[in-house]
């Protein structure tokens, strides 16, 4: 059996926030991937390797390119390693009306953030 690595465990970390961020659930991909839904646990938790096959399957649904959810992108546009209170607050944040308040909070966030990493 195949060491499990932290190459493993990040693309799972990858497809977890790609799947939050998409708004699908472990049990939707799984249908829509030909696995159960523990495997995608597994998947996303770096427990079980997955096949390229599988990585540009996921990919694909999605909507974003396999080399994303490898973070082998050279341009910096891989998609970052998200904890659970940013997928949180950006699927909150996705639910907001567009509105002017919704460009103010994007504003306040960001000068937060600026002004904090001083």
């Amino acid at each position: 059996m195949k060491q499990v690595t932290d190459t493993d465990r990040a693309i799972g970390e990858r497809i977890t926030a790609a799947r939050k961020l998409a708004g699908l659930s472990q049990t939707t991909l799984a249908t829509a991937i030909g696995v159960t839904f523990q495997q995608v646990q597994k998947y996303e938790k770096g427990l079980n390797r997955i096949s390229a096959g599988k990585i540009v399957e996921i990919a694909k649904l999605l909507g974003i390119g396999h080399a994303e959810l490898l973070g082998s992108q050279d341009d910096g546009s891989a998609l970052p390693s998200l904890s659970r209170a940013a997928v949180t607050l950006a699927q909150a944040f996705d639910r907001l009306p567009e509105n002017t308040s919704k460009a103010q909070l994007r504003r306040l966030v960001i000068a937060l953030a600026e002004d904090l990493g001083k």
